[in-house]
C-alpha cells in the first residue's frame, strides 16, 4: 500500500455484501477526468460475508496499489456510519467525497467538485444528481435553488436554512473540506438510521460555508423500486424513531425554524409505520405519538404542508385514533408499494 500523501481528494466507499455491482462504483472513480493518479480511493468493507465483495476489493487494490486503500472491518456494524467514519480517519487528502456501493459518479464530477471547492474555498460543495428509477433516468430538480449558490451560510437567515435543509441530505454528490469536519467533530452516527441526515444537518448547525450547483449533474443515484427488498418491521421503525430523536436534539437549540425538514422525517416514519404488520401498529402509534409531542413542544412541528393522505394519517396518530390510523395506513401501504403509482409520483416530484 502506498505511503503517498499528495492526493487531491479522498473518495470513501462503504460496502457490505455488494457483490458485482461494486465494480460499477469503483470503475466510475477509476475513469474520472480528474485522473486516478490524483485520487485516493478508500473502500471500507463492513464485514461482508458473501466472499465475492472482499475478493473484488482485493483485485482492484492489486491493480491500483498506489491509489486504492482497502480496509476490512471484523464484523458488520449494521449501519454505514462506522465505515464512513473509518474512511475519513484513514483519508490523507484535504477533501472528502462519499460514494455508495451501488451508485456512480459521472466522468467529470470529481474534477468539477474539486475545482469548485478550491475556487470558492467552501466547507462543502453540493452538485445535483440523476435519479435512476427502475431503468428510467431523469435529473433531480432542485426546486429551492434555481440559481447557483456560492458560500451561503445556513444560519444567517431562515431563508438560507430552508433552502439548504431541503437539499439532498445524503452524503454523496458533495465534496467536504476535511479540516472543517474534524475541527467541529462532525461524524456519522454509528448506531442510528437517518445517520446521513444527522451528518448533513450537523454541518448546517455549524454554519458551514456551502456552495450549491443545481444544474451540475455529478451523481447517478440508482433506486430499485422493489418493495420486497425493504424489511419493514418494528425494529426498523424503532431505529428510525431513535434517529429522529437524535435529529430533534441536534436542531432544538437553533435560532431558525426547522419545521420543513422535520416534516420529511415524519413522512418517512409514516411510510415505515404503514408497512409494518397491523398487530404492531397500536404499539407503534404510541411511540410516534411520544416523538411528535416532543417535536411539537420543542420544535413547533406542524405537518400542514404535506399531502392529504399523509396529513390524515398523521392527524389520526397524534389524536390516538387507533382504528382510523390503521385503516388509513393500509390504504397508504397499497399506494406506496404500487410500482406504477410510485414511478409516476417520483417523476412528478422530481420534475416540478
Amino acid at each position: 500500500m502506498s505511503n503517498r500523501d499528495d492526493y487531491l481528494l479522498s473518495v470513501i466507499i462503504p460496502t457490505y455484501n455488494s457483490g458485482e455491482k461494486l465494480k460499477t462504483s469503483i470503475n466510475s472513480i477509476i475513469n474520472q477526468s480528474l485522473g486516478m493518479e490524483n485520487i485516493e480511493l478508500i473502500i471500507v468493507d463492513d464485514g461482508s460475508t458473501d466472499n465475492i465483495t472482499p475478493e473484488i476489493i482485493r483485485d482492484y487494490q492489486k491493480k491500483y496499489p498506489e491509489n486504492i486503500k482497502a480496509i476490512f472491518l471484523d464484523e458488520n456494524s449494521g449501519y454505514p456510519g462506522k465505515p464512513r467514519n473509518v474512511g475519513v480517519d484513514s483519508a490523507t487528502s484535504e477533501y472528502i467525497i462519499f460514494l455508495d456501493n451501488d451508485d456512480l459518479y459521472f466522468k467529470k464530477a470529481l474534477e468539477f467538485l474539486y475545482n469548485s471547492i478550491k475556487k470558492y474555498d467552501s466547507d462543502m460543495v453540493i452538485g445535483n444528481y440523476c435519479y435512476d428509477y427502475d431503468g428510467d433516468r431523469f435529473a433531480n430538480v432542485m426546486k429551492y435553488t434555481p440559481e447557483n449558490i456560492v458560500n451561503m451560510r445556513p444560519l444567517e437567515s431562515q431563508s438560507n436554512f430552508d433552502i439548504l435543509s431541503r437539499s439532498s441530505v445524503s452524503p454523496w454528490g458533495k465534496i467536504y473540506k476535511k479540516e472543517f469536519l474534524l475541527e467541529n467533530n462532525i461524524k456519522h452516527s454509528e448506531d442510528i438510521i437517518f445517520e446521513d441526515a444527522h451528518f448533513y444537518l450537523n454541518i448546517l448547525k455549524h454554519n458551514a460555508s456551502i456552495t450549491v450547483f443545481p444544474n451540475e449533474l455529478v451523481y447517478n443515484y440508482i433506486f430499485v423500486n422493489d418493495s420486497t427488498s425493504h424489511n419493514y418491521n418494528m425494529e426498523l421503525l424503532d431505529k428510525s424513531i431513535k434517529g429522529t430523536y437524535y435529529i430533534a436534539d441536534l436542531l432544538k437549540d437553533l435560532d431558525v425554524d426547522s419545521n420543513l425538514i422535520l416534516i420529511e422525517f415524519i413522512s418517512q416514519l409514516l411510510v415505515i409505520f404503514s408497512n409494518i404488520d397491523n398487530s404492531q401498529k397500536i404499539k407503534a402509534i404510541n411511540k410516534l405519538f411520544g416523538l411528535e409531542k416532543l417535536m411539537i413542544k420543542d420544535l413547533n412541528l406542524n405537518m400542514h404542508s404535506k399531502g392529504t393522505i399523509v396529513n390524515l394519517l398523521n392527524n389520526a396518530i397524534i389524536k390516538k385514533q387507533f382504528r382510523k390510523a390503521i385503516f388509513i395506513s393500509n390504504i397508504y401501504k397499497i399506494a406506496y408499494n404500487n410500482n406504477f403509482i410510485q414511478k409516476i409520483y417520483k417523476k412528478i416530484r422530481l420534475k416540478h
